[in-house]
């Protein structure tokens, strides 16, 4: 499992496979509304030590990568939103899990994933999200 990559590989792999696997989603790609979250999502992913701990958590303990990067990136959200509990808008978070989903399985080659429930409704409304498995 390759969890070592760089940037420039992150953003390379995103804008060549990222909307072929999630079609709903060229504005996430292309809007500059989204830009800071879309810039905010491949920076977490390109960060090699945040990857493995990521990937680390979904892995062993099936905590969603979704869930792993709200919590590590509340500040940065509650920025982005303008909202101090950082809600969402349901394109957020949808966009969020696809970014994650095309992680694991476009890139790091994950086969399937489960939808479990989080808890981070009072901060998020995040109720639901996906780990990867092998």
């Amino acid at each position: 499992m390759q969890t070592q990559i760089s940037q420039k590989e992150i953003v390379a792999l995103f804008d060549d496979g990222f909307l072929k696997m999630y079609t709903s989603f060229p504005s996430f790609c292309t809007d500059a509304e989204y830009a800071k979250l879309k810039n905010l999502c491949l920076d977490a992913a390109s960060d090699t030590e945040l990857l493995s701990h990521i990937v680390f958590c979904n892995d062993v303990f099936k905590i969603p990568p979704v869930k792993t990067f709200l919590e590590v990136h509340k500040e940065d959200l509650v920025k982005i939103t303008g909202d101090e509990n950082a809600f969402l808008s349901d394109f957020q978070k949808r966009a969020i899990g696809a970014f994650w989903g095309f992680v694991f399985k476009g890139i790091l080659g994950y086969k399937s994933s489960k939808n479990v429930t989080v808890s981070l409704n009072k901060m998020f409304r995040v109720s639901t999200a996906s780990y990867f498995i092998k």
